[in-house]
């Protein structure tokens, strides 16, 4: 075997399992039980949350959802979970550059941070707009996709060897 096959064997060993994806979602699930820990009558505030919606013309012709009534408990749940978990995103990608991990799996995550971070800041919205911004809160979220998505390729189109 090559030494240029060895690598790469090497490399698709090392990428085998994503011990960091795994920590992300422990994470993830962390947070969701906490935030039902914290917050009095979890289940009853989402429970009126989503009962408390209506469709709105935003066009002629075009209806979507939006809440009806003000929810400052549930956006700034919201604000703070999108946050919380951008940040620990930073921590993984600092990890993933303590191990070297491969560029990809550095690249997933920044796409992550993007989009966590993104996020935070459009919920941030709906604490201080309230529901006048559920729109351009949703707006928001899709800017933060589509940001997300071309972080990502412009990181894997400079790291791409030759």
């Amino acid at each position: 075997m090559s030494q240029r096959e060895e690598e790469c064997f090497e490399g698709r060993r090392r990428e085998g399992r994503d011990w960091f994806g795994l920590v992300e979602f422990g994470f993830f699930l962390i947070l969701i039980g906490s935030i039902f820990l914290v917050t009095p009558n979890f289940f009853n505030r989402a429970e009126n949350f989503f009962k408390d919606f209506e469709t709105r013309e935003i066009y002629p012709n075009v209806f979507l959802p939006a809440p009806k009534s003000e929810h400052p408990g549930a956006y700034t749940i919201i604000m703070y979970f999108c946050l919380v978990f951008g940040l620990f995103e930073i921590v993984i990608l600092a990890l993933r550059f303590a191990v070297k991990s491969p560029m990809g799996k550095k690249a997933d995550t920044v796409c992550g941070i993007v989009f966590w971070l993104g996020a935070a800041i459009f919920a941030s919205m709906l604490v201080t707009g309230g529901s006048a911004n559920w729109f351009p809160f949703i707006g928001g979220l899709i800017v933060s996709i589509g940001l997300a998505i071309v972080v990502r390729s412009f990181i894997a189109l400079v790291s791409r060897p030759g």
